[in-house]
């Protein structure tokens, strides 16, 4: 049988899993906990039972181990990789997600999956049930669902059928938008003017001129002089410090409230 396709068992240092990998494999990925290793030399001979893990040493933050950290939104798995990827392959679901930057000058009907920048530029247009990107520049449309992990900043008049759940939202000035679906985001902002129904779960600033109409729901709300306020709204503050921060920690609204509305992870 050929090298390339005869397969021997390997054992993750991580968990002690052991899985069966082509002899000429030089690394892999874990099949029970997701950990990347070197495969190194085939486990044989007769197994013998894993021994009790030490306690876990703790370990530095990502950026000081020089990699990243990337969640996938379609099996929500997260993974580390090299902090210089151009792109990975989830372990969890196999699904490609690049980190560069796209632009979109021209209508695009497409999946996208980055964690680099997206920008649609006016006379672009980009259609899809399915678009996460890390930050983003919206100059032209965008319909279908779009998750952003950072600021989605929008600079597009007109309807854009469009859910969108981000970090932040910026209606930058000169914008007039009608948003017929959902909006969720950690914080807005309107130098422009919005129409909609906003879930927000934070602050909500509308600057001088800025103009919010629809249903707002927000733990706070700021409107300046000059700014416009029109909307059925609901203001929830913040409530007090939880017992258990590690749970308070762990709300993922923005980006996992699109889910709540009924569409796909």
């Amino acid at each position: 049988m050929q090298d390339h396709l005869r397969k021997a068992p390997f054992r993750c240092p991580h968990c002690e899993y052991v899985q069966l990998e082509p002899v000429t494999a030089i690394s892999t990925y874990c099949r029970s906990c997701g950990s990347y290793y070197e495969t190194g030399a085939p486990v044989t001979g007769k197994e013998k039972p894993a021994p009790t893990p030490a306690a876990p040493r703790p370990q530095p933050p990502a950026a000081q181990r020089h990699v990243r950290e990337v969640r996938c939104y379609r099996c929500r798995r997260t993974h580390e990789v090299s902090a210089s990827a151009r792109s990975t392959i989830c372990p969890g679901c196999s699904a490609s997600i690049e980190f560069d930057d796209l632009v979109f000058d021209s209508r695009v009907a497409r999946p996208v999956d980055t964690r680099g920048r997206l920008r649609v530029e006016a006379k672009g247009s980009l259609s899809n049930g399915y678009i996460v990107c890390g930050e983003a520049d919206l100059y032209g449309e965008v319909n279908g669902t779009l998750r952003c992990e950072g600021t989605v900043r929008i600079s597009y008049s007109g309807t854009m059928s469009c859910r969108i759940a981000a970090k932040s939202i910026i209606v930058e000035k000169g914008a007039v938008l009608d948003f017929p679906l959902p909006i969720i985001a950690a914080e807005i902002v309107l130098h422009g003017s919005a129409r909609g129904n906003f879930h927000c779960d934070g602050r909500v600033h509308i600057h001088r001129h800025g103009r919010l109409e629809g249903r707002l729901s927000a733990k706070s709300v700021v409107v300046d002089k000059g700014g416009f306020l029109i909307a059925e709204s609901t203001v929830r503050p913040e409530p007090p410090p939880q017992k258990n921060e590690k749970e308070a920690s762990a709300k993922t609204l923005p980006l996992e409230g699109i889910t709540n509305l009924g569409l796909a992870s």
